[in-house]
């Protein structure tokens, strides 16, 4: 990526140089490819089945623990559930070969030739420095979780609300409509009766009887309506409100879980959720935050701490 980008692109799951999944996989290969180093086509498909197994394993555990896929081949051919596919097993295949004969020699001298004492203090120096950035970077990835799960759920009590005042509505107007064409029928009728005069007296006290029946009638129903799309709408004004003051709180540089998982997703730009979709890409909407902030206070330094 850096190539491609013609800068230094600091992708993956950590904030380092380091990513754990091409890590583990090279140690993976190493494991299961020395035993046949000798033989070249072996070390290719071995190779290739470790490094796709690995993929596969770790894709599905971490959609299942952060909610995210931070890698998808759903576009490409001949892929499985989006988390491997058949072109990039083929290229983990080719890495074996050159990892194996080209990569590993020197770096397995080098390793060799050290000192005792000097290699445990490398060791030591880098397990403390990637366990400490394994772990800013998981709670990173459980910002990021708990944002979308919390969008997400906003946003579906949102959508629940607003059918519950559409049905209604919709009620409400069909009421209108249906004692409105009763009320025309039952003028009309009166109008036909009225205009025998011998009647008129007795169906006009009758009619008039009906009628405030049907208008006390109308208005407790009127009333219960009214009053449960005001309590729909104070439900809905509240949850509105909750929201935006959510989504002020999140756009805030002293949020530190919303500047966390936009760290995660600048990182990550891949990374999709096919059930919070809509909630990632609200947070990726605003991902231009960290940028001017890094700009204007340094690189991991100011307000983003």
């Amino acid at each position: 990526m850096s190539v491609k980008k013609r800068k230094w692109v600091n992708r993956g799951f950590l904030h380092g140089p380091l990513i754990p999944i091409y890590g583990f996989g090279a140690v993976t290969v190493l494991l299961v490819v020395i035993p046949v180093r000798e033989h070249l086509v072996l070390v290719y498909f071995l190779g290739m089945a470790a490094a796709t197994v690995l993929e596969y394993v770790t894709g599905a555990a971490m959609e299942k623990l952060f909610k995210v896929r931070y890698w998808d081949y759903s576009e490409k051919p001949m892929n499985l559930h989006g988390y491997i596919c058949l072109v990039s097993s083929l290229a983990w295949g080719a890495f074996s070969v050159l990892l194996i004969h080209v990569i590993h020699m020197p770096v397995e001298r080098l390793v060799l030739g050290m000192r005792l004492g000097t290699a445990e203090i490398l060791a030591f120096l880098i397990t403390v420095m990637f366990a400490a950035d394994s772990t800013q970077s998981f709670n990173e990835a459980m910002d990021l979780r708990e944002m979308i799960e919390k969008l997400t759920e906003s946003s579906q009590e949102l959508r629940r609300i607003q059918k519950r005042m559409d049905v209604i509505i919709a009620v409400i107007d069909a009421d209108v409509q249906e004692g409105r064409k009763k009320a025309g029928e039952l003028w009309k009728k009166a109008d036909e009766y009225l205009s025998v005069e011998k009647w008129a007296p007795e169906l006009s006290e009758t009619i008039n009887v009906y009628l405030e029946r049907a208008k006390k009638k109308s208005a407790e129903t009127a009333q219960g309506l009214r009053e449960e799309i005001a309590r729909l709408s104070e439900e809905m004004g509240g949850l509105q409100e909750s929201l935006k003051v959510q989504q002020e709180k999140a756009g805030m540089v002293k949020s530190r879980r919303y500047v966390r998982s936009l760290r995660m997703l600048h990182r990550n730009p891949g990374a999709v959720s096919k059930i919070y979709r809509e909630a990632l890409e609200e947070i990726r909407g605003k991902s231009g935050i960290v940028s001017r902030i890094k700009r204007k206070n340094g690189r991991g330094g100011g307000t983003c701490q």
